[in-house]
C-alpha cells in the first residue's frame, strides 16, 4: 500500500514542478521580449549600420528599426520611423540616428547630426534624446525639433514644455512652446529665436495630413488588432478585407489578401536578410510587414486559400499594472534544405519557432550547443512550402521568378531535411558572404566618415555605465539636476551648421577636417509655426469667444497661406488678449519686460531696450499690442470710427433728399450703391463685435441721421481732421487693417448677397401674384363666355363640329322645348358644350354628347 501513495506523491510533486516552471517561462518570455519599431516611409537613400561587418548598405521601406540600430540620411533624404510604444520620429537630411533603449514607457535615441522631429504620443511615456551638447526630455503629449549642428543645436518646442539639461553646465532649461527656442554649444546656453525651417515644417505637416486621412475612420481592422499596430490597419482595409472563418472548431475573425497574383503565398514576395542574428523578412508588399511579423498565416482547405490571423494581446498577471503585450518575429517560418535548394514553411499558430533570441511566446533559444529532432512530416503546411536555389537566397526582392514547382509532399518528406536556423553547414561559406545583411542589391558610392562610428562606440560604452533607460529611472536623474529658469539674454551663440558625414570610400578613415566639407545652414528659410489649437483651448477655456491668436490663424488658413511668416503680414490680437501676452502665462515675468511695458508712448526708446536680447516674434507681436493698447488710452479713435464720408456718398444722400421732397421713389441701383458705400465706412458695426449682423436700414432713417448733423461746414471741417488723422493712423498700422479690411469686405459682400436675395424674393412673390390674377382673370372670361352660348337643338340629333357656328334658323328657344328634353338638358359648365342638330323625325330625346 505504501508503494501506490509514493508514486502518487512523486506524481503530484512533478505537476507541481511543472506549473511552477511555466510560470517561470512565460515570465521570462515577456521580460526578454524585444520592442521592434518600424521603417515607416523614405525619401532618398537612407543608410544602415551593420555592427556585424562595420559596414554601411542601404535600407529600405518596411525595415526594421530596434535597438541599437544606426541609420544616417544621405543628401535630401528624409524618413519617417514609427515605434511601438506610441514614439514617432523623422529626420531630415544628413542626420545620424540610433536607437540606444526603447521599453513600453520609454524611447531613448541618440541624435549626432542633423535634424529631427520627434512625437510623444504616448499616454505616460517619456522620450530621451542625446546629443553632443546636452539631452533632452520629453514627456507624453509633446512634439518638439532638434536642429543639431558641427558646433551647437537648437531645440524647439512645437507642442508641450520638454526639458534641456546642457551637458556642461549639467543645468536644466525649460523650453516651451511659442515661447523662444534654446541654442548651445560646448560651453553655454542662449536664447533663439523660435523658428522652424520651412521646408522641414511643410513636409512634416504634409505626413500629419497624411496620417489623419489615414485614421481617420474607425475601420474593422483597428478594432480587430492589438493597440501599438492598429496605426498599420488602412493597408489591411486597402489590399483585402475580414472574413468570419470556421478554424480548429471555432469561428474566428481572420483577414485574407485580395490584392495578390494568382497562386500567391506567403513569404513569397520580398527577401530574407540577417537581423539580430536570425533571418528577417523583408516584405515587397504594402501589407507586408505587419502580416509577415505579426500573428500568423493559416491557409483554411474549405476555402482554398491563405488568411492571415491577427496576434492576441494577452494578460501579464505578474507585471505591474497589467500590461498588454504581444510579440514581433522576423518570420515565423520552418527551415528545411537538401543539396543546393532551401525552403521554409509558414507556421501554424501553434507550432514552435527556433531562433537565436527570445522573440515571443513558443520560441525555443538555439545555441551551438542545442540540439532539436525535428519531425519535418508534422509541419502543417508542408505542401505548400516554398522551395527555391540557395544561390538566389540573398538576393532581389521577390522570390516569385525563383521558385521550383511541382513539388509535392511525398518528395519533401523524402528528400529534405528540417532545420532550426540558416547556419554554414546549410550555406557554405554563409559567414563570409555580405550579402546576408543587404536588404536590396544596390552598392553604397559614398559612406558616412569614421567619426560616425566612434560616435556609435562611445554611445555602447554610455549606454553600459547607464544600463536600461526606463521612465522612472529618467524621470529621476532629471529631479537630481539643477534647474534654472532660462539662459542669458546677453550670450550669442551662432545658429546650427552642418556639414555632410557622407565621403568617397577613399576618404573614410582620413581627417575630416582636412576634407573641407561645406557647411550649410540647417535652417536656411526660417518661419515662425503657428500655436496649437490644443494651446488656444487651454488660453481661452471658458468657450466664450475664439482668442486673437485662433482668429489669426483661422484666417490665414482660409487664405492658403503659413502663419506668422517672417516676411508675412503682422496682426494685432484681439482685444482680450492685449493686456496679458501668451508668454506672459508660460515663463516668468524678468524685471526689463515690466519697465518696458511701463513706457508709454516712446517708441525709440522701447526699441533699443527690444535690441539688448534676442526676441522671438511672439515677443515682438506683444509689443504691438502695447503700442497698441497706449493709443488708444491716449484718446485715439478706430480706424473705422475716423474714415470719413465719401464725396459718392454725400451727393446720393442729396439726391435722396431731392427725391423724398418730389416724392420719387429713389432708383434701385442708387440704394444699394449708397448701401455699400456705408459698408465701406463701417458705421454700422464695432471691432468687437464683428460677428453681429447689422440691422438693414431704410433709405428714410439714413436721411434723417444725415440731417441731425450740425451743417454742411462743420461736416467738411470734421472730415479733413479726420483725413489727417486716418493718413497718419493708416501709416502705422497699413498692415494690421489688411485682415479688418478683408473682414469687412466679406462682411459687405455677404450684406448686399442678403439685400439682392430679399429683392429676388419679393420680385417672385409680385410675380407670382399677377400670375395668380391674371389665370383668375382668363377663368372669368371662359365661364362668361360659357353663360352665352347658344345650345342648339332639333328633332334629329347629329352631331356637328365645335368649331362651326350655330345656324340661326335650326336654334330652338327654349321656350318651345319639350318639357321631357328639358328635365334631360345637361347643365351648364365652364366648357362650352358641343352643338347637335335635332330633326323632328327623331323619336326619343336627344342624347347629348360634349367635345
Amino acid at each position: 500500500m505504501n508503494y501506490p501513495l509514493r508514486f502518487m506523491h512523486l506524481i503530484l510533486l512533478a505537476a507541481l514542478g511543472m506549473v511552477f516552471t511555466c510560470t517561470l517561462g512565460a515570465a521570462a518570455e515577456s521580460d526578454d521580449e524585444i520592442l521592434i519599431g518600424r521603417i515607416a516611409h523614405i525619401e532618398g537613400k537612407l543608410l544602415r549600420y551593420i555592427e556585424e561587418d562595420k559596414d554601411w548598405v542601404h535600407t529600405v521601406k518596411d525595415s526594421p528599426f530596434g535597438l541599437d540600430d544606426t541609420l544616417y540620411s544621405g543628401d535630401d533624404a528624409k524618413a519617417e520611423m514609427i515605434m511601438p510604444n506610441k514614439t514617432w520620429l523623422r529626420v531630415g537630411e544628413n542626420t545620424q540616428i540610433q536607437l540606444i533603449d526603447l521599453n513600453s514607457d520609454a524611447t531613448t535615441v541618440d541624435v549626432a547630426a542633423g535634424l529631427a522631429r520627434l512625437y510623444n504620443k504616448g499616454e505616460d511615456a517619456v522620450i530621451k534624446v542625446t546629443t553632443p551638447f546636452g539631452y533632452v526630455v520629453a514627456p507624453a503629449g509633446t512634439v518638439f525639433d532638434l536642429y543639431v549642428g558641427d558646433e551647437s543645436l537648437e531645440v524647439i518646442a512645437i507642442r508641450g514644455n520638454v526639458d534641456f539639461v546642457h551637458e556642461n553646465s549639467r543645468t536644466k532649461y525649460e523650453v516651451s512652446e511659442g515661447s523662444s527656442s534654446l541654442i548651445a554649444d560646448g560651453k553655454e546656453t542662449a536664447q533663439g529665436n523660435g523658428m522652424v525651417d520651412s521646408a522641414w515644417d511643410d513636409w512634416n505637416d504634409k505626413r500629419e495630413v497624411l496620417w489623419t486621412k489615414r485614421l481617420r475612420n474607425q475601420s474593422a481592422s483597428m478594432d480587430l488588432l492589438p493597440e501599438p499596430i492598429r496605426d498599420q490597419s488602412y493597408v489591411l482595409e486597402e489590399n483585402g478585407q475580414w472574413e468570419r472563418v470556421h478554424y480548429e472548431g471555432a469561428y474566428r475573425d481572420m483577414w485574407r489578401p485580395t490584392r495578390i497574383d494568382p497562386g500567391w503565398r506567403p513569404f513569397t514576395a520580398g527577401r530574407w536578410t540577417v537581423y539580430y542574428g536570425d533571418n528577417c523578412w523583408i516584405p515587397d508588399e504594402p501589407f507586408g510587414y505587419v502580416t509577415h511579423h505579426y500573428g500568423s498565416w493559416v491557409y483554411v482547405e474549405s476555402f482554398a486559400g491563405w488568411y492571415w490571423m491577427p496576434p492576441v494581446a494577452r494578460f501579464n498577471a505578474g507585471a505591474p499594472g497589467l500590461s498588454i503585450n504581444f510579440a514581433w518575429f522576423p518570420g515565423r517560418v520552418g527551415w528545411l534544405h537538401s543539396g543546393p535548394s532551401i525552403g521554409w514553411v509558414p507556421l501554424a499558430p501553434a507550432e514552435v519557432y527556433y531562433g537565436h533570441r527570445r522573440w515571443g511566446r513558443r520560441t525555443v533559444v538555439i545555441s551551438n550547443t542545442t540540439v532539436v529532432n525535428i519531425n519535418i512530416g508534422r509541419y502543417r503546411y508542408i505542401d505548400e512550402a516554398v522551395i527555391i536555389d540557395r544561390d538566389y537566397f540573398y538576393r532581389g526582392s521577390r522570390y516569385t521568378p525563383h521558385i521550383q514547382q511541382n513539388i509535392g509532399r511525398d518528395v519533401i518528406i523524402n528528400n529534405y531535411r528540417p532545420t532550426t536556423v540558416i547556419n554554414n553547414t546549410i550555406i557554405n561559406n554563409i559567414n563570409i558572404d555580405k550579402r546576408r545583411y543587404t536588404y536590396n542589391d544596390a552598392e553604397v558610392s559614398r559612406k558616412p566618415h569614421t567619426t560616425v562610428i566612434n560616435r556609435i562606440n562611445d554611445n555602447h560604452k554610455a549606454k553600459q555605465d547607464f544600463g536600461p533607460g526606463n521612465r522612472e529611472r529618467i524621470q529621476k536623474e532629471l529631479t537630481h539636476i539643477q534647474a534654472k529658469a532660462e539662459p542669458s539674454p546677453k550670450v550669442e551663440i551662432h545658429k546650427p551648421q552642418l556639414s555632410s558625414r557622407l565621403v568617397g570610400n577613399d576618404d573614410i578613415a582620413k581627417p575630416f577636417n582636412a576634407l573641407q566639407q561645406e557647411r550649410k545652414l540647417i535652417k536656411p528659410k526660417e518661419r515662425e509655426r503657428p500655436i496649437s489649437k490644443e494651446k488656444d483651448q487651454r488660453l481661452d477655456p471658458k468657450g466664450k469667444g475664439e482668442s486673437g491668436q485662433t482668429r489669426r490663424r483661422n484666417d490665414q488658413e482660409d487664405k492658403g497661406r503659413s502663419l506668422n511668416t517672417a516676411d508675412g503680414p503682422k496682426q494685432l490680437l484681439g482685444e482680450n488678449q492685449t493686456k496679458t501676452s501668451l508668454q506672459d502665462r508660460e515663463r516668468p515675468r524678468r524685471p526689463d519686460d515690466q519697465t518696458r511695458q511701463d513706457e508709454s508712448g516712446d517708441t525709440n526708446n522701447r526699441n533699443k531696450d527690444l535690441q539688448q536680447r534676442l526676441k522671438s516674434p511672439r515677443e515682438k507681436q506683444t509689443q504691438r499690442q502695447e503700442e497698441e493698447r497706449q493709443r488708444q488710452e491716449n484718446g485715439l479713435k478706430k480706424p473705422q470710427e475716423q474714415l470719413p464720408l465719401s464725396p459718392k456718398l454725400e451727393q446720393g444722400k442729396q439726391q435722396e433728399q431731392l427725391q423724398q421732397q418730389q416724392q420719387i421713389p429713389a432708383p434701385r441701383g442708387d440704394k444699394e450703391r449708397r448701401q455699400r458705400n456705408l459698408g465701406e465706412t463701417g458705421e454700422a458695426r464695432d471691432l468687437n463685435t464683428l460677428e453681429d449682423k447689422p440691422r438693414l436700414k431704410s433709405p428714410r432713417e439714413l436721411s434723417n441721421k444725415e440731417d441731425n448733423r450740425a451743417g454742411r461746414k462743420d461736416d467738411k471741417l470734421r472730415q479733413q481732421e479726420n483725413t489727417e488723422v486716418v493718413n497718419q493712423q493708416k501709416l502705422q498700422q497699413q498692415e494690421a487693417n489688411k485682415q479688418l479690411q478683408e473682414q469687412e469686405l466679406k462682411q459687405q459682400q455677404k450684406e448686399v448677397q442678403g439685400r439682392q436675395q430679399q429683392e429676388k424674393q419679393l420680385r417672385q412673390q409680385n410675380d407670382e401674384q399677377g400670375r395668380q390674377q391674371q389665370e383668375m382673370q382668363q377663368r372669368q372670361q371662359k365661364e362668361e363666355q360659357g353663360r352665352r352660348v347658344v345650345r342648339c337643338w332639333s328633332w334629329r340629333v347629329t352631331a356637328l363640329p365645335c368649331s362651326e357656328p350655330c345656324s340661326p334658323r335650326r336654334a330652338i328657344p327654349p321656350a318651345l322645348m319639350p318639357s321631357r328634353w328639358k328635365a334631360r338638358r345637361p347643365p351648364l359648365r365652364s366648357s362650352p358644350p358641343s352643338r347637335l342638330s335635332i330633326s323632328a323625325s327623331s323619336p326619343r330625346p336627344p342624347r347629348i354628347s360634349r367635345c
